[in-house]
């Protein structure tokens, strides 16, 4: 807590205790004294903090210089509970106003882990150099450069390849950097110019939903019949609970119409890894040095009955290709920004489903987010975002809480909500799948098995994949009401949806039963 106006308020408290110390007064010692004071107070209230730190701050500083004052003032016999009470005062205050920052503090750092963490801080989860700003569709950046230039700040097009014809919110999108300290007061300048401005909001902190390892890997399982020639496949509980042999003996003499696009937004993803690479078409996120998207892919539509790792959905790839846009830096850390920017890019390649194990706390999720959705959802593409795993409501998730979305909660083997996983109910296209021990594709020709929302979330793009092989037609709102339909009640599906059923989802593609649900 301690910063530079706390050195300048000890020095400033500590002049007037010299100018009032023995029977010689110093009154001149007081101007420069309170002139520091003031430079002291000045630098806490425009720190950028909240109000709640800066309160504390000036309480902090205040106390400190009293404190070292009136010490002065004991060792030289002088009179000090002038400045040794008040001291003490002060920094009781400062106890008492930093109790709730330092608890947000705390609670922040664990939110997206545990189930009765607070919402970090706007600067926990916000980058804290720059922000997006939205103009109106007849507006350029040119009618604000004035309020840009009085805070030094400069602006470039977020989504430089959008035109207004494409999306006129999108086209419309602009980056604003500018130092820290001024960010605030520059949204709120800029949001005073409602001619101009529609939106400026923080680019919040996004990261891909954490996975937990697996200690000793997935139980083995005693298939009766071995319905593909994946030697890895007796240890992928999922597949059996979403009856994926029998979708696999469907599939062996289906021809589909094309191979449907899954695009994988999140760390990237290792291509060349043996049981991806044939079914991995050319996109720009290849490579993965942290592994959270190379899982994932593998889940959607790794190899199957390729005689090499592990199965998916995606019988001898050929109804399934996987594309990768990196949203996510190798930390697994990005920002709002970076994921609309892989959500448009992927649609504009032509994506038959956007795969989404990523996200933020955010109860009203940022509109940059809704905005590029909106776009994938009216160039017919079909958006899945994980519940996230904080054991919680996925209401107050981003993106799993954008209208539109499929939102896929985790289920264990015995298709129960997992403990860790968010419940999804309270949203309108809520889904679940197997997140609990799920083995797939680690970076280097490598497998691994990982627990957690993100894991189930491409179970059901990579399915939703082979669907839309079938019947390229096929809807959004088509494509959820036949995984509804067709699912399992589990226990939990009240809170978490119905567990998606690989096989009879299939069967009613190739019924043609989407038609009575338009």
């Amino acid at each position: 807590m301690f910063a530079f106006s706390t050195v300048l308020a000890v020095v400033a408290v500590f002049l007037i205790a010299w100018a009032m110390e023995g029977r010689t007064r110093k009154p001149l010692l007081a101007l420069p004294a309170l002139f520091i004071l003031a430079m002291a107070i000045g630098t806490r209230l425009f720190s950028g903090e909240g109000v709640l730190p800066v309160v504390a701050g000036l309480f902090l500083d205040l106390g400190a210089g009293l404190l070292i004052a009136g010490s002065y003032l004991k060792l030289r016999n002088a009179e000090p509970r002038r400045f040794l009470l008040p001291a003490a005062l002060s920094l009781f205050l400062a106890s008492i106003a930093y109790i709730p920052t330092a608890t947000q503090q705390i609670l922040g750092r664990t939110g997206s882990d545990t189930a009765t963490a607070a919402a970090p801080s706007d600067a926990q989860r916000a980058a804290p150099d720059r922000f997006l700003l939205e103009l109106g569709p007849d507006d350029h950046i040119s009618e604000v450069a004035s309020i840009l230039d009085r805070y030094g700040a400069r602006a470039e097009r977020a989504f430089p390849t959008v035109t207004l014809e494409d999306d006129e919110d999108l086209a419309q999108y602009y980056l604003v950097f500018s130092a820290p300290k001024r960010r605030s007061a520059l949204m709120e300048a800029l949001r005073a110019d409602r001619e101009n401005v529609d939106n400026a909001e923080l680019d919040i902190y996004v990261e891909a939903i954490p996975a937990i390892e697996v200690r000793g890997g997935p139980p083995e399982l005693e298939l009766a019949r071995a319905h593909a020639n994946d030697p890895r496949l007796n240890q992928q509980w999922g597949l059996e609970r979403t009856n994926a042999g029998e979708l696999h003996d469907r599939l062996r003499s289906v021809t589909p119409e094309r191979a449907a696009v899954v695009a994988i937004v999140d760390t990237g993803v290792d291509e060349k890894h043996e049981d991806i690479r044939d079914s991995f078409d050319e996109s720009p996120g290849t490579g993965d040095r942290n592994g959270h998207g190379t899982h994932c892919a593998g889940v959607a539509g790794a190899a199957t009955n390729n005689a090499v790792g592990i199965a998916s959905y995606n019988w001898e790839s050929r109804f399934v290709k996987i594309r990768s846009y990196k949203a996510l830096a190798d930390n697994g850390g990005g920002s709002a920004e970076t994921v609309a920017q892989a959500i448009i890019d992927a649609t504009r390649d032509g994506a038959d489903v956007i795969s989404l194990s990523l996200g933020s706390w955010s109860p009203v999720p940022p509109k940059v987010e809704v905005d590029a959705i909106e776009y994938a959802l009216k160039n017919g593409v079909i958006v899945v975002a994980a519940a996230g795993n904080a054991a919680s409501d996925a209401r107050e998730h981003a993106p799993a809480n954008i209208d539109g979305v499929i939102t896929v909660s985790a289920v264990d083997q015995s298709n129960r909500r997992a403990s860790f996983s968010n419940r999804n109910a309270g949203l309108k296209r809520p889904i679940a799948a197997p997140g609990v021990g799920i083995l797939s594709l680690k970076p280097g020709n490598q497998y691994v098995a990982l627990n957690g929302t993100s894991m189930a979330t491409p179970h059901v793009a990579g399915l939703l994949g082979v669907m839309r092989a079938l019947n390229p037609d096929l809807s959004a709102d088509e494509a959820y009401e036949l995984l509804r339909r067709t699912g399992e009640d589990g226990p939990d599906a009240s809170s978490v949806g119905r567990t998606v059923d690989a096989a009879a989802a299939v069967e009613a593609v190739q019924a043609n039963v989407f038609a009575s649900v338009r």
